[in-house]
């Protein structure tokens, strides 16, 4: 061993170990430094931004993160009912169950962080102002209701339009078989529909999302 076996490469369980600190380097770069962002990216990255700037004006820029939320909420949702649009895909959001796993999560964590965060807030909107005070016991438990059925609307709803787009659909495209004006027609009225539901697929969305967001300002 002399002085300067210090500089010498070794190895380590048959491994050049030792050269593994070039590759460690590169973790320290930043990921965009090897991206390159397409057109799709520059795309979803101009929907996301504008979608942002509406729920920005409901949401007022003390919240960030929930803003967030409703907006990756949001661009989930369309996407999914987008795709129920193709042929032989079954979307989730048709489907109730999916729905009410989706809402009540989302509504669940905002009810229990605003109940724990502020609570004087949060109860007082169990007795609307202006009511009597002899009142004031019934409308407790009428707004307790009322809240606690809040998930469950916004889960049937979406579910709903999701699921009677593609019914409509489907007894429309029963009538192409019986003659050449049923098929004519119901080409044309299905190509109609379909529109329409592409309408609806960007809508139910965003209302799941907005009445989300106005529930979660609520209990803040």
């Amino acid at each position: 061993m002399s002085l300067f076996s210090v500089f010498d490469p070794t190895s380590y369980f048959m491994l050049p170990l030792n050269w593994m600190i070039m590759l460690f380097v590169l973790i320290f770069f930043p990921m965009k430094y090897y991206l390159i962002e397409s057109g799709f990216f520059l795309m979803f990255k101009s929907v996301f931004v504008g979608v942002s700037k509406v729920f920005k004006d409901v949401s007022m820029p003390n919240y960030i993160g929930l803003n967030f939320v409703v907006t990756m909420t949001f661009l989930y949702l369309v996407i999914n009912n987008l795709l129920g649009l193709f042929p032989f895909v079954f979307t989730g959001t048709a489907h109730p169950v999916i729905n009410l796993g989706f809402g009540v999560v989302l509504w669940m964590s905002f009810f229990i962080m605003g109940w724990t965060k502020n609570f004087m807030n949060s109860a007082a909107h169990l007795v609307p102002e202006g009511a009597p005070m002899m009142l004031a016991p019934l409308m407790v438990i009428i707004e307790s209701i009322s809240h606690l059925i809040r998930p469950f609307t916004l889960s049937i709803r979406l579910a709903a339009n999701m699921m009677a787009g593609h019914l409509i659909v489907g007894l429309l495209s029963s009538i192409s078989t019986i003659s050449f004006l049923g098929f004519s027609s119901s080409l044309i009225l299905q190509n109609i529909l379909l529109v329409l539901e592409f309408g609806v697929a960007v809508i139910q969305g965003f209302v799941f999302s907005i009445l989300l967001l106005l529930y979660a300002l609520e209990y803040y």
